[in-house]
């Protein structure tokens, strides 16, 4: 459609934004049979002006976030179809040994995550595909042949076309002034040429994203940034070049730059520089960009001395001097053009999909690159048109994207910035991925955080929760115990007090801070009738029992694995992760709750305790007012109750595996909960335990882990949790679940070699064959080996079957064994 055409008075889908993001969606949608769609965009079609326009377009697939490498994965074999990308091959080169150990563990990942081909070369190797590249420099690259070229704005008017075929309608020039909500729901959208009536809008505006948000009054943490990119006269390496691109991308990470070609001349792309933050409310408008003589809104004017002189805060050499240590012929070249051009980052560098949890019908795909824009296009469609995400057809697991993750504190203007600018400065740098953020920090603690403090606490941050890791009073005692060492990267940003708090739970008893976990309770007289219709195992159980279950979507994938106590005939308690985690299954459970049911999340308004190991029950006995005998409080039980005139919710179980209990109460009375335990546990030798232990302790048990070896990719059957699966009831996703008889499992391996260690993302192997990846990983103390879980198919999945593990480019023998490692029988537990 041109820009002179009418534009209708309503339609059953308004997309805005038609750069590449927003035509994959309309695309994708069309293909699934969706009808009366229409696409707006500010600009002209397809060039719009947006991040789109200029970006230069390299399709890098492998990352270590899975979603992240399988969205760019689809987006590659989609822009192929479109005949819109060029496969030339990336190489990402290593400027540091510790670069090329990185590139050894992201050639594994490609291999982990279904990417072949992929290929570690020597200097000479590089230099052999990338000619003026300088082999004395680096250490070698990593190759992945089918990375390449996207051109974005042909695969925009490809797909386009492609919808246009299906009957959805496309307007340029047209600016989108308002969009309109009433009663919780998406009415229109009112535009510089009309009102259009909407059933559903979704918002592919990317760094226009947060004025979007200011329309309906929601906090869109998420921040435009510029970057710079120049493009070389000819230069004699490349002259006579018959195509734009020939040889392959190139990364040089370790100072902040990337390249490619553009026929006889060469480009370089550059993070290399403080982070260019700009306020969507300053994005230049058509007078100022005639001013500045910039062709795109998304433009900024380019700051030479970002180029010839700053340096990012990590680098000791300036943008052009360090492209010109890797390509020599930039010394004496150039350069025809060089723009500072925005795209955007959120606080966590991942994308933002999904729908508003308070307006239905509003939904957003933001914060998203070419890389990833068409798998991107093709979730959200997914996701719009049958109500659940899915890439190519298969279940995906869009938790870390999601919109509902963000926590509250994530919409000021000063996390969004100063986290944004973070993203930045890290988007190339060697980030371990234990390595802490400094700056936002203790935002949201226990309020016993004064005391683990002063026990020398080692705090991460988890959504804005300080939550400890391990605690260095405790590295005191590391010569009482046989702990292997963790070499190189596994060592860093680690301490051996996570085996020493490891064999403290197994052998006498440590106190834990779990106020990160969440609890929400359901209430009403239709409470069993809304749970047993929403979880997979049976809820009807005894008031002051407990169970374990999971809460699936319609195609069957675990959104969350659950404690569900019934403290009364119509009153329920369920317990779940911390912060993102338990903002995205609080909201399934609010969107699915009838109106007879209330959901109260007591999200950081309980402090939890944790009180695990044999020597437990001697250290709260004397100080609560029941019974803690195995017959009075037998395990998976709940009760209220008070310790020391302390009101809690004892609930007994363990993450670690042992005899134990969890306590909670209200925030008010943490301080005094956790002083009066700590107290009287100084008799049994009590021992601060942080997550890092209780994480390998679990990991013994065969416990899962929510959002590492269970995820909504995977049905509870393939996680073997079919116990919590009771199939006699009616619950969401059960229709998907088929006969319980899957073609895969999640198995542990252990690893042959003692002391030996991988982490998780690695290729798990049966000679050159990959038949999966590691979900999770760390070392069983208890056990005495490194341990991993891995979903592998049911061929490989019986316990004695040799495999082996494939970590910084080395082989480690590995055999599958049965689970759980630790205290098959519950003797443990149940004593």
């Amino acid at each position: 459609m041109s820009a002179d055409d009418t534009l209708p008075g309503s339609a059953g889908t308004v997309v805005v934004g038609a750069g590449c993001v927003g035509c994959s969606a309309a695309y994708h949608l069309s293909q699934l049979g969706r009808e009366d769609v229409i696409v707006l965009d500010r600009g002209p079609l397809f060039e719009t002006g947006g991040s789109t326009s200029h970006a230069p377009g390299l399709v890098f697939q492998t990352t270590g976030n899975k979603l992240m490498c399988d969205m760019a994965a689809y987006t590659r074999e989609l822009y192929s179809d479109l005949d819109s990308f060029r496969q030339s091959g990336g190489i990402e080169v290593a400027y540091t040994e510790d670069r090329w150990d990185f590139l050894k563990r992201k050639r594994e990942w490609g291999r982990a995550y279904g990417l072949d081909g992929g290929e570690l070369l020597s200097p000479e190797a590089v230099a052999d595909r990338i000619p003026q590249v300088d082999a004395d420099v680096i250490h070698g690259g990593y190759y992945l042949p089918t990375d390449g070229k996207a051109h974005a704005v042909d695969a925009s008017a490809t797909m386009a076309d492609r919808a246009r075929d299906q009957g959805v309608e496309f307007y340029g020039n047209t600016w989108v002034d308002d969009v309109e909500t009433a009663d919780g729901e998406v009415q229109a959208v009112v535009t510089d040429r009309g009102r259009i009536e909407a059933d559903e809008v979704l918002l592919a505006t990317n760094i226009w994203g947060p004025l979007f948000g200011e329309m309906v009054d929601i906090d869109v943490p998420l921040v435009p940034c510029a970057h710079q990119y120049l493009v070389s006269d000819d230069l004699d390496e490349l002259r006579g070049a018959d195509r734009e691109i020939e040889q392959p991308i190139l990364r040089h990470q370790d100072y902040s730059l990337y390249f490619r070609q553009h026929g006889d001349a060469y480009g370089i792309g550059s993070y290399n520089h403080e982070p260019l933050l700009v306020d969507p409310e300053d994005i230049y408008g058509p007078e100022q960009l005639a001013d500045l003589g910039l062709e795109y809104p998304s433009l900024r004017e380019f700051t030479a001395e970002h180029f010839y002189e700053h340096t990012h805060p990590d680098h000791d050499k300036a943008p052009y001097d360090a492209a010109c240590e890797l390509v020599p012929a930039f010394e004496d070249a150039s350069f025809e053009s060089a723009i500072n051009g925005m795209f955007c980052f959120t606080p966590d560098g991942m994308p933002i999909l999904g729908e508003t949890e308070d307006i239905d019908g509003l939904w957003w795909s933001l914060a998203i690159w070419v890389t990833q824009s068409g798998g991107a296009g093709n979730i959200i469609a997914e996701w719009m048109e049958n109500g659940v995400p899915r890439l190519d057809g298969e279940r995906v697991d869009v938790s870390g994207a999601h919109i509902s993750r963000f926590q509250d504190h994530t919409g000021s203007r000063e996390f969004t910035y100063g986290r944004g600018a973070q993203q930045y400065q890290e988007v190339y740098q060697l980030i371990h991925p234990r390595q802490q953020p400094t700056d936002q920090r203790e935002l949201r603690q226990s309020p016993f955080h004064h005391r683990t403090s002063a026990l020398d606490a080692e705090f991460y941050e988890s959504d804005g929760w300080e939550v400890p890791q391990w605690y260095g009073v405790n590295e005191e005692r590391v010569d009482e115990y046989d702990i292997p060492d963790r070499p190189g990267w596994l060592g860093r940003h680690w301490s051996k007090a996570q085996a020493v708090e490891h064999h403290a739970v197994r052998e006498d008893v440590a106190m834990v801070d779990m106020t990160t976990f969440t609890g929400i309770e359901v209430t009403g007289s239709g409470v069993p009738a809304f749970l047993q219709g929403l979880l997979t195992n049976d809820v009807d159980i005894d008031v002051g029992r407990m169970t374990y279950t999971t809460m699936l979507n319609e195609d069957g994938g675990v959104l969350a694995d659950l404690t569900v106590s019934r403290l009364g005939p119509d009153r329920y308690m369920l317990f779940t992760g911390g912060g993102s985690s338990a903002t995205l299954h609080s909201r399934w459970i609010r969107d699915h709750a009838p109106a007879d049911v209330t959901v109260t999340v007591h999200d950081s308004s309980l402090a939890g305790v944790g009180v695990f190991g044999p020597d437990s029950r001697a250290v709260l006995e004397p100080l609560v007012e029941t019974d803690l005998s195995n017959d009075a409080f037998p395990f998976y039980s709940v009760e209220e109750t008070y310790l020391d005139g302390i009101p809690v919710t004892m609930l007994r179980l363990s993450y670690a595996g042992e005899l134990g209990w969890e306590l909670y109460t209200p925030m008010e009375y943490g301080t005094r909960l956790w002083d009066t335990v700590w107290e009287a546990g100084q008799e049994e030798d009590i021992v601060p335990m942080g997550w890092a232990a209780l994480d390998s302790t679990s990991l013994e048990k065969g416990y899962r882990l929510w959002g590492a070896d269970l995820t909504p990719e995977h049905t509870p059957f393939e996680a073997n949790l079919g116990f919590a699966v009771d199939l006699d009831t009616d619950f969401v996703g059960k229709d998907a679940l088929g006969d319980g008889d899957p073609d895969q499992r999640l198995v542990p391996l252990t690893l042959d070699e003692q002391g030996a260690i991988v982490d998780a993302g690695r290729p798990v192997t049966d000679g050159d064959d990959v038949l999966g990846y590691t979900a999770r990983a760390d070392y069983g103390y208890t056990v005495d080996a490194g341990i991993a879980y891995a979903y592998l198919p049911t061929a490989y999945a019986d316990a004695g079957q040799p495999l082996a593990v494939e970590y910084e480019n080395q082989r480690f023998d590995a055999t599958v064994r049965e689970e759980p490692l630790f205290d098959p029988e519950r003797e443990k537990l149940l004593r």
